[in-house]
């Protein structure tokens, strides 16, 4: 199977005839819950760990409400920390707190890595590198990753643990909870939400382009996403981005939403 033809399958699509694939994505019922989003992590396990603090201690979280956080992708990469992000969301979330996450483009980039090794892979350049390393993946002193594919996948095989593969491959690419949207680029406004394509909801770049209608079914709804850095978290009509690009900035964002609450943002900031 082509590498392209693998991901389409891994990202839970499906081709019938010329049809378009439609993304994997779950909805879910959840009134008694405060919805708190994060964009882009980029394997800061320090910035994560705190954030989860700040939204624990928010005081205007209802004490009867639990948080429910939503990641937004891109835990991956570029970070020094990219697998112990992975092992602390696997590991049970603190009392009062779930967690949702979902598939960012660096995910799905590792993952086709994982299972087809290419030392000449953009992924590499584009924080993978930091990533093989936080598994403990050394380079080689001379060819740094650039060793032979089956050399990489041996590493790749004693080192990155199967429950961390499982978990990745797990990843839904969209979440709808109440009239809210959540994936981590944003959502193509000409489809139906249920309709969207991985690509789109994997790299889009939308959030700069010139206002537009929203999806027709989003409703009052906001859709949720990270992946186009920003200053700071910013609403622009009816999208919402909280990327705000942890690991140049050392700011990690959350927006909260709440029934009857204008959008509101909580910062864990580096020391």
């Amino acid at each position: 199977m082509s590498g392209r033809g693998w991901l389409d399958r891994l990202l839970g699509t499906a081709r019938q005839d010329h049809a378009d694939p439609v993304a994997r994505g779950q909805s879910l019922n959840r009134p008694d819950a405060v919805i708190y989003a994060v964009g882009d992590p980029h394997g800061r396990l320090d910035l994560f760990r705190r954030l989860e603090r700040l939204i624990l201690s928010d005081p205007d979280r209802p004490a009867t409400q639990p948080a429910l956080l939503v990641v937004l992708g891109d835990m991956l990469d570029r970070g020094p920390a990219s697998a112990g992000l992975i092992e602390h969301l696997l590991a049970p979330p603190p009392r009062g707190l779930e967690r949702i996450c979902l598939m960012g483009n660096h995910e799905a980039m590792a993952l086709a890595f994982f299972a087809r090794p290419d030392p000449a892979a953009p992924w590499l350049k584009l924080g993978g590198a930091e990533t093989l390393a936080s598994y403990g993946i050394a380079p080689d002193p001379t060819l740094g990753y650039r060793l032979p594919a089956r050399q990489l996948a041996a590493r790749i095989d004693g080192h990155v643990p199967v429950p961390h593969l499982a978990f990745l491959r797990g990843l839904p690419l969209w979440l709808r909870i109440g009239p809210h949207f959540f994936s981590h680029a944003g959502p193509d406004p000409a489809r139906r939400l249920d309709a969207q394509r991985p690509h789109e909801l994997l790299w889009s770049r939308a959030f700069d382009a010139a206002p537009t209608k929203p999806p027709p079914d989003l409703g009052n709804g906001l859709a949720v996403q990270g992946h186009v850095p920003l200053p700071r978290a910013e609403r622009r009509g009816w999208r919402l981005g909280v990327d705000t690009g942890a690991c140049a900035t050392g700011r990690l964002t959350a927006v909260r939403l709440q029934d009857g609450q204008a959008p509101a943002f909580l910062e864990a900031v580096e020391t």
